[in-house]
């Protein structure tokens, strides 16, 4: 079954797959591929046949994808089992968007679902689909924890957010789901 370049292509453990698994750029201009015998990911200019390495990479999972125009791609690292981040990538320059600080300048209510001083959320961020050449939907979910106040603990809360983000890191939020955790049934009741 061949997928529409605009899904996310899995790269499961990118720098174990080494440079024979490749996710090629819809022009067939780039490749992305991982290392053999370091984590990292890395990029192929298939017509110079430079290469450069884009990021080093963690021991869990990570997703990449082209965007339609084949000048940019996405990378979802998950780099811990609670945390997931996400970024754009400028096919010729290697210039890298860091996508959650932007969801927090845009939105700053969102501070609490983000990973950082104040707030350690199971927190995954990652980019669904390219929506075109210049913006990719984003997701970020997960569940805060629960928090003491007096005799008594709130319980979190679990929270879904889509977002548009552009190459340019203009955040547009399409959606915000947020429900306290429930005993019974977790964060299951926020769903997909």
């Amino acid at each position: 079954m061949k997928f529409p370049a605009l899904l996310l292509m899995a790269l499961a453990q990118v720098f174990a797959l080494g440079p024979r698994e490749r996710v090629v750029s819809p022009n067939k201009a780039y490749v992305l591929y991982g290392n053999e015998t370091a984590a990292q990911l890395w990029l192929e200019n298939t017509r110079t046949h430079e290469r450069r390495m884009v990021m080093e990479v963690t021991i869990q999972t990570m997703a990449a994808a082209w965007s339609p125009d084949s000048s940019a791609f996405a990378v979802s690292d998950r780099w811990a089992s609670d945390i997931e981040m996400a970024y754009i990538y400028d096919a010729k320059s290697l210039e890298r968007l860091d996508i959650s600080p932007q969801i927090l300048a845009a939105y700053p209510d969102t501070a609490r679902f983000v990973p950082g001083p104040d707030a350690a959320p199971h927190s995954y961020c990652h980019v669904v689909r390219w929506l075109d050449p210049q913006h990719v939907e984003v997701r970020l979910h997960g569940h805060t924890d629960g928090v003491r106040v007096g005799n008594s603990i709130h319980p979190g809360d679990c929270f879904d957010l889509r977002f548009r983000v552009s190459r340019g890191g203009k955040v547009e939020q399409l959606s915000r789901r947020v429900l306290p955790i429930s005993d019974a049934q977790g964060c299951e009741a926020i769903g997909d």
